[in-house]
């Protein structure tokens, strides 16, 4: 009797430990799909092509999404998007020329005659709306697998100048503008990857490969190197490897649960 009393209080703190851990509860049955909103938050590294790409190196991306995903498997988002390079500005030297030393080492001379120690990265704002679908495999849950999902949206890139040695008023505040090169149009993305969302509504990530589109024109009406505007439209493309945590807001329907 006395080993049967200690087997039963065993079992009862493995399923407290295991309520605890799922939440209050055990979920058994049937998976079944979900529907839910959720925030997102995504890191990522983008490689530019286009005249992006002859503009910036490779950069930092960063998203905001927030979402709903159906019980269908349709995802639908509203993605914001923040990028930014350290010192990955191709044609750096090309727009400050005339403001440069002749040196082997060109720089941009301070206020106090010195090195004012220039550097210069891309600021990327962006925002799309996002639809697609997750399609379950063999091996994953309803509500996890194959993710596609296509995105319309704006973006808008330009050339941040910042000095680290000494003040350089030539290129900072408002003359800066004329040197920054913003580009602003709208944008058409796809975005391929795995999706996976757990019973238990702790671990739900995703990752994958976007391509972005994006027809740009120049916002700012002068630019003092070019000593006129620029009226062209470009074509900017971006290849970005992204992995994203996910928070739903709701839990997880479940056949049968246990307290």
């Amino acid at each position: 009797m006395k080993k049967i009393a200690i087997l039963g209080f065993l079992l009862c703190l493995c399923l407290n430990l295991s309520a605890q851990l799922y939440g209050g509860s055990i979920i058994v049955g049937e998976d079944k799909a979900v529907s839910t909103p959720y925030f997102s938050a995504t890191a990522g590294w983008t490689f530019p092509f286009g005249e992006m790409g002859n503009r910036y190196e490779s950069f930092m991306n960063i998203n905001a999404d927030l979402g709903w995903k159906t019980k269908n498997n349709w995802i639908w988002n509203l993605e914001f998007t923040f990028q930014f390079g350290s010192d990955n500005v191709k044609i750096k030297n090309n727009i400050l020329s005339n403001m440069m030393t002749d040196a082997a080492d060109p720089f941009i001379i301070s206020q106090a005659g010195t090195d004012a120690g220039l550097v210069a990265y891309n600021r990327n704002l962006g925002l799309s709306i996002f639809g697609g679908k997750v399609f379950p495999l063999w091996f994953s849950n309803p509500n996890s697998g194959l993710m596609i999902s296509l995105g319309l949206g704006f973006i808008q890139h330009q050339i941040i100048y910042q000095t680290t040695l000494e003040h350089a008023p030539q290129i900072q505040d408002d003359y800066a503008y004329g040197y920054d090169r913003q580009m602003r149009g709208p944008m058409a993305s796809i975005f391929v990857g795995y999706i996976h969302m757990s019973k238990n509504s702790f671990a739900n990530f995703f990752a994958g490969v976007q391509f972005d589109n994006a027809w740009t024109k120049m916002t700012r009406k002068y630019q003092f190197d070019l000593r006129a505007g620029d009226d062209n439209l470009y074509i900017d493309q971006m290849l970005t490897l992204k992995v994203g945590w996910m928070f739903p807001f709701f839990g997880r329907d479940a056949d049968k649960i246990y307290f």
